[in-house]
């Protein structure tokens, strides 16, 4: 009898269970090219529009809902661009996982630029910050930099001209699409291209190791093409910056063809500089002022690229060509030494010439609706040259270099979405770099370096209700030998760990420490020698010890209507940082580097944003640092600054006004920088295919300064520049775009026109 019962009992469980069945539900979402749309809203319904669960598809248009129990349900599919589809379908019970088919989506036609977005566009995700661009911000935009801008993302510092986006934390790392970009590409990013903006302020899964990371997501087009001109012109002196882009689209493949010109001419004045010098019995001072400070500089690139996209695999290849040059930059000036008693005339010139061909191979692959595979691989070759010659009364000093770089830098990444709200992620990357440079003149030499390091991380992530676990853990590999040493080995383990607990989509608190290490740059690690002047000699040092990274910090969030709060705290350290080293040897002053100290940085921030009404915007930040210099010369410095900026569109009109209050800093190298405050304002006007903007910088503060100092036993040197960039200034930006055919995406300006160098460079 009692068998009979338990048999019953289990039969009634197992029913019970399978009533009760809790089954994932798995599927894409398309576009009608059948290529997946990224981060659509999905959102699970019953019959009667109860909304049950949601999520969003990833980066390749799928998407994975957890334990749906049986029974009938509406799926409903939202995207920007797109119309809203509505799909039902049900769940039996007998069924383990239930995979709807493709769903597509058809475009509206209505272009972001035109979408009103009511109340904030800013929307708190498990991983990311989803920010959803206005209308006005859209259309009072010209580059992918000036949308960001406009977005005022509190914690987010942009400088739209020089192309430069930071956190406290250090430089925010670009992505069109989920692929890593530079300057150029975001620059000639269209904003009525763009549909949305993933902020990735704790950066998991392929973003993990970034400070953080912003992602554009583009509109897709498959035919047509464009033509694209854009000018800026600075009022006050010499500078500009032009450049083109032509692109046709077939079917998946795109090819686009960029070329452009930079340059600058312009006079410094009014530089003066204290240097004392103590070397053996003779002790002084070295008063400096300039009377002629040249700088000039040109640069011109030209790129090509082939981009094939499906639904299932992007393949891309960039052949770019750089050449920069600043020839004939040179500085004249009067000497006053403390024991010398008459003047003592003194010029400087240098000459640098760049040429740098380079190739980057770039592949990405949905192995399964999990599963993503991408593999890139840059090849570069840079040839520098370097002359400088310096007099000073019957003092003549020259030298010349010639460098030949090669650099490789192949890199894999592995994702995998898990049931369970985790990720797994695997990274490989290796950097490998090759320098030869041959040094004539003063100090003749030749100087072989290599250095190779790989990088292996394993990256986790879990979701535990409202908080998530975010991890890392990997291992550097560091390899380098200049020409006759022997060779260095360094392995070092590295990661990082953070906690956030999701209060509610508008508000997040997070905790998070990172242990690293980097090694000195390539232009330290010799024994190559310069004259500066008469007593002056650097010197390169291959000693210089790896450097350990350590950081700590701590954030919190919120949006509430139209406000979006940020603030944030946090710690960092270098232990055996590269630090400047002074000495004597003979009569002479030698200039070298060291690695026997400590730099600590403490850092706190606090920023508002506001949109007082859908016209007016605001964004006000408060920064506190605190920077010390531990080890043979102890230092350090306290600063406190503020940002302000204010946008105000009406009709094709914007205004903009920016200010920033002095800075004094400590930075890293040892150096004091105390930089004066700033102001702009600018007005642009944005019609169809045209942007205009005209602006200015400084207007009626004529002696805003840098002043940098350093301070040592036997060397210290205090200077107050008067840059010609840092004076009143306006300029004018100017572009036009032209589709023909069917409207095709904006491309990107995909070239890096950063020219690395290992030279040891005098000035």
């Amino acid at each position: 009898m009692k068998f009979v019962k338990l048999y019953l009992l289990t039969v009634c469980l197992v029913v019970s269970s399978f009533s009760y069945a809790q089954v994932p539900v798995k599927g894409t979402v398309t576009d009608e090219y059948k290529k997946g749309i990224a981060y659509t809203t999905v959102r699970l319904l019953l019959p009667d529009s109860t909304f049950v669960k949601g999520t969003t598809t990833d980066s390749i248009g799928c998407y994975r809902l957890e334990d749906v129990l049986k029974g009938n349900y509406l799926l409903s599919l939202s995207s920007i661009g797109y119309e809203t589809k509505v799909y039902s379908f049900a769940i039996g019970n007998t069924e383990t996982e239930k995979v709807l088919p493709a769903l597509c989506l058809k475009e509206n036609n209505v272009m972001l630029g035109e979408v009103e977005v009511k109340g904030t566009s800013f929307i708190r995700q498990k991983d990311r910050v989803l920010i959803i661009p206005d209308k006005q911000q859209v259309k009072h935009a010209f580059t992918g930099y000036d949308l960001l801008s406009n977005l005022m993302i509190p914690g987010i510092e942009v400088d739209r001209k020089n192309g430069v986006v930071a956190t406290m934390g250090g430089t925010v790392t670009l992505y069109i699409d989920g692929r890593k970009v530079d300057y150029r590409e975001v620059q000639s990013l269209r904003p009525r291209d763009i549909e949305k903006v993933e902020y990735f302020d704790v950066p998991t899964g392929k973003y993990a190791g970034d400070v953080a990371s912003i992602n554009y997501i583009t509109k897709k087009w498959k035919s047509g093409g464009y033509v694209s001109l854009d000018a800026n012109q600075t009022i006050g002196y010499l500078q500009g910056d032009y450049n083109a882009v032509a692109k046709v689209s077939h079917g998946s493949t795109s090819y686009t063809l960029f070329a452009g010109h930079a340059m600058y001419d312009y006079d410094e004045d009014d530089n003066r500089s204290i240097e004392s010098f103590v070397l053996g019995d003779r002790s002084f001072t070295r008063n400096e002022t300039t009377e002629v400070d040249k700088r000039k500089k040109n640069q011109q690139y030209a790129q090509f690229n082939v981009l094939n996209q499906t639904g299932k695999r992007t393949l891309s290849a960039k052949m770019s060509f750089v050449h920069s040059g600043m020839p004939d930059n040179g500085r004249r000036g009067m000497l006053d030494y403390s024991d010398y008693y008459e003047d003592v005339h003194s010029s400087s010139s240098t000459d640098q010439k760049s040429l740098a061909p380079s190739l980057e191979l770039y592949g990405s692959f949905r192995l399964k609706d999990n599963q993503r595979l991408e593999c890139s691989l840059p090849l570069s070759y840079t040839q520098n040259t370097y002359g400088r010659s310096y007099q000073e009364n019957e003092y003549v000093s020259m030298t010349n270099v010639d460098e030949k770089l090669y650099m490789l830098s192949p890199s894999l990444n592995y994702s995998l979405s898990m049931p369970h709200q985790n990720t797994l992620t695997v990274q490989l990357k290796h950097f490998h770099r090759i320098t030869s440079a041959t040094y004539v003149g003063d100090n003749p030499s030749w100087q072989h370096l290599w250095s190779g390091e790989t990088l292996l991380f394993a990256s986790y992530n879990q979701r535990f209700g409202k908080l998530s676990m975010n991890g890392r853990i990997g291992m550097s590999a560091l390899q380098y030998r200049l020409h006759g040493h022997e060779k260095t080995d360094y392995i070092n383990p590295r990661g990082d760990l953070s906690f956030f607990y999701q209060f509610s989509n508008r508000q997040q608190f997070g905790i998070g420490a990172a242990l690293g290490n980097a090694y000195p740059e390539i232009n330290t690690i010799n024994t190559a020698e310069q004259n500066i002047d008469q007593i002056h000699v650097k010197r390169g040092n291959p000693y210089l010890d790896k450097i350990k990274m350590y950081m700590a910090s701590g954030s919190y969030s919120l949006q509430v209507g139209r406000f979006n709060l940020f603030g944030i705290f946090m710690y960092s350290s270098e232990i055996n940082t590269v630090l400047p080293a002074f000495y004597l040897e003979g009569n002479k002053l030698v200039e070298s580097y060291r690695s026997d100290g400590n730099y600590h940085l403490l850092k706190g921030g606090l920023d508002l944003s506001w949109r007082a009404t859908d016209a007016l915007r605001f964004k006000l930040g408060g920064r506190w640092q605190y920077s010390k210099i531990t080890g043979l010369n102890p230092q350090d410095q306290n600063n406190v600054y503020g940002r302000l900026a204010m946008n105000y569109y009406w009709k094709d009109f914007s205004l903009n006004v920016y200010g920033k209050t002095q800075t004094r800093l400590l930075n890293g190298a040892g150096v004091y920088e105390w930089q004066d405050g700033n102001y702009g304002a600018s007005v642009s006007w944005h019609h169809g295919g045209w942007a205009l903007e005209v602006g200015t910088d400084n207007p009626f503060y004529t002696h805003a300064k840098t002043r940098s100092f350093l301070r040592s036993d036997v060397y210290r040197y205090d200077r107050e520049v008067y840059s010609r960039l840092n004076q009143p200034t306006g300029y004018v930006k100017v572009a036009y775009t032209f589709d023909f055919g069917k409207q095709t995406s904006k491309d990107n300006r995909k070239v890096n026109t950063t020219i690395d160098s290992a030279i040891l460079k005098a000035e």
